[in-house]
């Protein structure tokens, strides 16, 4: 089926500024499933067997504010059980319940206030990850999950704050154990291809437009931020050594 369809009455073919615009709305009006899957999956079939067993969560998602005005991007539908489902963004719109920023998310909503927190296409448009994934983690009761979607590979979008992409080892890196937190699952949907005459071989190399976790709170959080370093030497640096 084309995008759009042929009209008898009209003389000019449509413009591609026109069919890239009706394109780009039926994408994300029709976002395939493979977005859940390859692993993806994983992630968002145990973030929905952990709700479950709530027997009425409080769900916060962040990132509701439509990109569309005609398309709710709000997931309520994933937990019809939810005692109470607040969207937020940084910016009042259709949608949004309250104005907050997830870099200081605890001094909106309170540590410890929400049993589940969803976010699809966020984590690429926070400036500090870690300082967001904190804050993430402060408002989960114990016993709470967060499900994360963003992307691994991805065109620039949401210009001028478009940050980051993101890996699995990345995700798992954001919401780790030190930090009291339960991963489940991690993992990439929808694949995809990237082409480039600066690197003709890349097209063979895996590619994913999404990446997902679910990460369950298991223990209090932190106050700082604690890093997990992949080097695990804890010792004086080689340049003290040898002075010494």
């Amino acid at each position: 089926m084309p995008f759009i369809q042929s009209n008898p009455a009209r003389e000019k073919s449509p413009s591609p500024e026109e069919i890239g615009e009706q394109a780009y709305r039926l994408a994300i009006q029709s976002i395939s499933d493979d977005q859940w899957g390859h692993g993806g999956g994983d992630a968002f079939d145990a973030m929905m067997e952990l709700s479950r067993k709530m027997p009425a969560p409080r769900v916060l998602e962040l990132g509701t504010r439509r990109a569309l005005p005609e398309l709710s991007t709000r997931h309520h539908r994933f937990f019809p059980h939810a005692s109470e489902y607040l969207g937020t963004d940084i910016e009042m719109a259709v949608d949004v319940d309250f104005v907050a920023d997830v870099h200081r998310l605890s001094q909106f909503t309170g540590e410890e206030s929400f049993d589940i927190i969803f976010t699809e296409a966020g984590f690429e448009h926070f400036k500090y990850p870690h300082l967001a994934a904190h804050e993430i983690m402060k408002v989960l009761r114990i016993g709470g999950v967060i499900f994360a979607q963003t992307h691994q590979t991805f065109p620039i979008h949401g210009v001028p704050h478009d940050y980051f992409r993101f890996s699995t080892d990345a995700m798992r890196s954001l919401f780790g154990a030190k930090m009291g937190m339960k991963i489940h699952a991690a993992g990439y949907g929808s694949p995809a291809k990237i082409y480039s005459r600066v690197d003709p071989g890349g097209r063979n190399w895996p590619a994913f437009l999404h990446v997902n976790i679910c990460a369950e709170k298991i223990a209090p959080t932190p106050k700082d931020y604690v890093f997990e370093y992949d080097c695990l030497l804890d010792a004086v640096p080689a340049v003290a050594k040898t002075q010494a």
